[in-house]
């Protein structure tokens, strides 16, 4: 009878444990979609970011080629 009891103690003990690991296999499971939107909706602003700065690159070098323009015709004109 004793060891029945034992039995039953480890087999109680072992479906307890397994109500636990579930739970945190739940727990998991939501983290881990939480996390997933996290990485898209961080993908999304890194490319929107890229976006920005090839746009400000372009306007950058728009103006840097009009300053050196600038500058080349301002020279050109002192020397004549």
């Amino acid at each position: 009878m004793e060891q029945l009891s034992i039995l039953e103690k480890k087999v109680l003990e072992l479906v307890e444990t397994i109500k636990k690991q579930k739970q945190e296999i739940v727990l998991l499971s939501e983290e881990n979609i939480k996390l997933k939107n996290d990485i898209e909706n961080l993908e999304t602003a890194l490319l929107s970011d890229q976006n920005e700065v090839g746009q400000e690159k372009e306007l950058t070098k728009l103006v840097v080629e009009g300053l050196i323009k600038d500058i080349d015709a301002l020279v050109s004109s002192e020397q004549r």
